[in-house]
């Protein structure tokens, strides 16, 4: 189950530092006539358990959306790890 986020939950410093701090990418699609997917946030998690990482792609109205989508993600992927051990 995924959580609504919105980018009020994040600022443009958070949002870059996180992006940063776990090598992903931001792109934003300019052309795109869906502005609500306009702004895609790529992050791979590292591996775990000898399994490679997985890739999160996450949608948004700004950066500040796709990144707050992108950590909502990682979060619930690294609880859904921890609840396993």
């Amino acid at each position: 189950m995924t959580r609504q986020v919105m980018s009020d939950e994040m600022s443009s410093e958070r949002a870059e530092a996180w992006i940063r701090q776990v090598g992903g990418v931001v792109f934003h699609n300019k052309r795109s006539e869906d502005v609500d997917n306009a702004w895609v946030a790529v992050v791979r998690t590292p591996p775990s358990n000898g399994k490679t990482g997985k890739i999160i792609l996450a949608f948004g109205q700004s950066m500040e959306d796709a990144t707050c989508a992108a950590e909502a993600q990682w979060d619930e992927i690294w609880s859904d790890l921890s609840s396993v051990h």
